[in-house]
């Protein structure tokens, strides 16, 4: 039971991982810019998480993890910020390559009027909630952001789709879906409430601030080192 939460971390990297050798998206020789721009991105949100932590506005179920911390957070949370923007951008140069003849940009526009929509619904149920205001202002900037780098970005919103899948599913067991009590649990006081089963809402704005994050740090990390290099 202690491995609970370092098992998912593992599941969530392995196929990304098992693929990146593949010959033609050819993940492995992206690695150094994913790892740069996932480190860098990983900063703020440890330190989001480290005061969420010790303010309560989340929390850990001792009985799902190793036990080994970094501060007041689990390691395997520490990874979490890894794996997650790994398995993610591996997501999105697949979806680069192989949907690279279809245009993104009608599909992108839906997602970012939705998720804006989405993020103001939960600010406006919980305004005063620690997670639902600071998670929700933020996504809206992030969705500003990728409305500003509209023309240079592509795919985003198709990558989103997908990565909510295993994005879902791994905070469906990290929220009690498959145990029997949450290894993450949440204080309501400090979200709208509302729950995707046992997910709380807030997570798709928290997971799309994350992941859209990396991949926008990430493309400027390789243009920045491969400046020939195409979209």
């Amino acid at each position: 039971m202690k491995w609970t939460y370092l098992l998912l971390d593992t599941a969530t990297i392995l196929g990304p991982l098992a693929l990146s050798f593949e010959s033609r998206v050819q993940y492995f020789s992206k690695w150094k810019a994913v790892f740069t721009a996932s480190l860098i991105v990983a900063i703020p949100f440890l330190i989001w998480d480290y005061f969420f932590t010790l303010h309560g506005v989340w929390g850990f179920n001792s009985d799902y993890i190793s036990g080994i911390s970094v501060g007041n957070l689990p390691i395997e949370e520490v990874l979490f910020f890894i794996v997650v923007p790994f398995s993610c951008t591996f997501i999105y140069e697949c979806c680069k390559y192989y949907l690279r003849n279809w245009n993104s940009r009608k599909l992108d526009v839906v997602m970012q009027i939705t998720l804006l929509l989405y993020a103001n619904f939960l600010l406006f149920q919980n305004p005063i909630g620690l997670y639902t205001s600071i998670n929700s202002t933020i996504g809206i900037l992030v969705i500003f952001f990728w409305m500003f780098r509209q023309k240079s970005v592509q795919y985003v919103g198709i990558t989103f789709l997908f990565s909510m899948i295993p994005f879902l599913l791994m905070n469906g067991v990290l929220t009690g879906a498959a145990t029997k009590a949450p290894v993450v649990w949440y204080n309501n006081l400090e979200n709208s409430g509302f729950r995707i089963h046992t997910i709380p809402m807030e997570d798709v704005i928290y997971g799309m601030t994350l992941i859209l994050s990396v991949i926008f740090l990430y493309e400027g990390i390789q243009k920045k080192w491969n400046p020939s290099s195409k979209k």
